[in-house]
């Protein structure tokens, strides 16, 4: 259910438990029809796997086979396949395409901070924008999340 241009009310996992949730950047995307489902589908499965890796609110230069073994093994084994799963994206996007998506889409920036946090770059919200739909372009057709 619809309230706003940029805000849902959802049913939360509790039964008759609403909760007012803004739309992220891809679900925008989707609803403006800037991007096809495909790639919001990609957008959605590389926030999962980021989410399952741990890796939110981290540099993309930290070593990602680093886990926490204290925890649950079971957590552990997952968040080690994630990052796999990561790696292969990261490898497969580039230094072109694969920090934008891991902020825009992996730590939920904007396209706006993502710009302004680029020292010695002169990339702007446009080039941005235009690499981060390239990328999930290429994860989707990676992952073969296509409509057939």
């Amino acid at each position: 259910m619809r309230i706003q241009k940029d805000t849902v009310i959802e049913e939360t996992s509790r039964a008759g438990v609403y909760r007012r949730r803004r739309l992220d950047l891809t679900e925008r995307w989707l609803v403006d029809g800037v991007i096809e489902p495909e790639l919001h589908d990609a957008a959605v499965m590389f926030g999962l796997w980021f989410d399952r890796a741990h890796l939110r609110d981290r540099y993309s230069s930290l070593r990602m086979e680093r886990v926490d073994r204290s925890t649950n093994t079971n957590a552990t084994d997952d968040a080690i396949q994630a990052r796999k799963e990561i790696r292969a994206a990261m490898d497969l996007l580039g230094n072109s395409m694969g920090p934008v998506v891991w902020d825009c889409i992996g730590n939920s920036r904007s396209l706006r901070d993502y710009v302004s946090r680029q020292a010695n770059t002169r990339t702007n919200v446009h080039e941005a924008r235009g690499r981060l739909i390239a990328g999930l372009d290429l994860l989707a057709r990676h992952w073969k999340l296509d409509d057939g």
